[in-house]
């Protein structure tokens, strides 16, 4: 109990003294009586320790030197507001200015458009490269458009300022590199009717005649020529006596495919049934071969049940 008593005494008397200390040292740093050195790098240390010994150096170290903290006090610092930068009016593309010059047609892609004459050669605005390339995809062979679409293009290519002001070799390959396209995937689609009628046929369960006399061959060429416009084209160009020779010709090579068809699918009957005749031999030949050995076993098994029964009548 008393080590207990002595011991809180012990710690309040220590407690009070490092207080002491520690105020102590914080007067004497801030009157200058302590010289606080910062942490030595290993590369300074041997250079510290061999100005340690000198002596001349540290009483130069230690010495006032009143010609240099006069010189110092003759230092006169006069503050000033710093000068007004010059600022930009221009309004800069924000979120904000966006949405207040939405309904402005010059600021239609986020800034103001700069006059054509400020504009340096070979160079062109993003609303011109847009109005060339539509010019261009109106002029090309692929695109479906209207003589008076096509007519439109070529005057806009004729008088547009940015074909004036950048080389056609750059508007080509601009086009070549940032033309719009398109895929198209070719699929044949069917009608639900169409597939049953074959199905039929596969199964030997319609004709194919009645199918031609039903749909004439005109029918069936102006469904070829609404996928095919070159056909249509090709046709239509021909005189009447030249489209009923064509038309006489392709009813003809449809009805040797047919013949040759029906031959085949004759041919495929036969060998199926061929086929399924040598199955059917085998299958009997396997069963009569099975009866046979299960009728020598009977018999096997007999003759042994013979002669065990006389065995046990001898004895």
């Amino acid at each position: 109990m008393l080590k207990r008593i002595y011991g809180a005494l012990v710690r309040s008397l220590k407690n009070s003294n490092y207080q002491k200390r520690a105020l102590k040292k914080f007067e004497d740093l801030e009157a200058g009586k302590v010289k606080i050195l910062p942490p030595k790098y290993p590369s300074e240390i041997k250079h510290f320790e061999r100005a340690q010994t000198d002596i001349k150096a540290k009483k130069d170290l230690e010495e006032k030197h009143e010609d240099l903290i006069n010189n110092m006090n003759k230092f006169t610092i006069n503050s000033t507001e710093p000068v007004e930068r010059w600022t930009s009016t221009k309004e800069l593309p924000t979120w904000e200015s966006e949405w207040m010059h939405r309904n402005d047609p010059v600021w239609e892609y986020g800034f103001y458009e700069p006059s054509p004459e400020k504009i340096p050669e070979n160079k062109l605005m993003f609303r011109e490269a847009l109005e060339v390339m539509r010019a261009y995809m109106e002029l090309d062979p692929a695109t479906e458009s209207t003589d008076g679409a096509q007519e439109e293009a070529r005057k806009v290519l004729d008088e547009h300022n940015a074909v004036k002001r950048v080389s056609k070799e750059k508007l080509e390959r601009m086009w070549e590199y940032f033309r719009p396209f398109e895929r198209r995937d070719v699929q044949n689609v069917v009608k639900t009717a169409d597939l049953i009628t074959l199905q039929k046929a596969m199964h030997g369960f319609s004709d194919e005649r009645r199918a031609i006399e039903v749909e004439s061959i005109r029918e069936r060429m102006k469904k070829i020529f609404s996928m095919d416009r070159e056909a249509k084209r090709a046709f239509d160009d021909m005189e009447p006596e030249e489209q009923i020779r064509f038309i006489n010709a392709l009813k003809e090579r449809r009805q040797i495919e047919h013949d040759r068809l029906t031959q085949r699918l004759e041919e495929l009957n036969a060998e199926n049934l061929k086929a399924a005749g040598i199955e059917e031999q085998k299958h009997s030949k396997l069963s009569a071969g099975m009866n046979k050995d299960g009728k020598e076993e009977e018999e096997t098994k007999e003759s042994e049940m013979k002669k065990k029964s006389f065995k046990a009548a001898e004895k």
